[in-house]
């Protein structure tokens, strides 16, 4: 009997480690409008998975249809993103218009070229788009593995805290060169601009159900032990 405590024990340690490891964190602002045009943004919703290095992004705007036709987006764990160094995070620029989305290293600079000098290219993706919101959902591990940066670096991520820079436009012309962005300008934008703000954390469901098993296991000896 003692044996099967022991393996059922150790099977729980084992399963809460597991679900320690794989989270999702979730981030939501069911009133987004912030700074300049961002007024016409009404609710972002954002995840990121830690295992698998999946992250979302997902904006309603409050006028369909909305006039913005274009952004830029970083996020970290916490602080305000447009403050990073050099080569520490990645930045994503969206064309609405053909739905195409370019993620480069920021360089540090804060205004909407921040992926020139030196435009470290990292990965193109498509997004959807429609007359009122804008749906991002990629894999980010080929972005976040780039190790030019060296430690500093974290690409696209978040955890319990997350970090937000994120302009939207209007008027915008985006213009690219075999496939990577050369140049990208504006009319108007707007800004969502914030810092540590609070995540959500959801063990992914395969964890629950290897924690579920473990306390099954754990509490099936229990019974069998009387």
């Amino acid at each position: 009997m003692k044996t099967k405590t022991k393996i059922a024990s150790l099977l729980l340690t084992w399963s809460f480690s597991l679900a320690s490891q794989a989270t999702v964190f979730n981030f939501e602002d069911l009133n987004a409008n912030n700074g300049g045009i961002s007024d016409r943004l009404d609710t972002i919703h954002s995840s990121f998975d830690d295992n698998t290095e999946q992250f979302s992004w997902d904006v309603d705007f409050n006028s369909d249809p909305t006039d913005v036709d274009g952004f830029w987006l970083v996020v970290n764990n916490g602080p305000n993103p447009k403050s990073a160094d050099v080569n520490e995070l990645a930045i994503m620029y969206g064309d609405m218009a053909t739905g195409t989305l370019t993620t480069y290293v920021y360089n540090g600079l804060n205004n909407a070229n921040s992926f020139i000098n030196p435009a470290i290219y990292l990965q193109t993706d498509t997004f959807a788009v429609d007359s009122s919101s804008i749906s991002i959902d990629i894999d980010a591990t080929a972005i976040n593995a780039w190790n030019g940066g060296g430690s500093d670096y974290s690409g696209i991520s978040f955890d319990e805290n997350i970090g937000i820079w994120f302009h939207v436009s209007t008027d915008s012309s985006f213009e690219y060169l075999d496939g990577m962005l050369e140049s990208y300008s504006y009319g108007s934008q707007g800004w969502y601009d914030k810092k540590n703000l609070t995540a959500t954390v959801v063990p992914e469901p395969g964890s629950l159900a290897l924690l579920g098993l473990g306390l099954a296991g754990l509490g099936f000896s229990r019974r069998r032990a009387k």
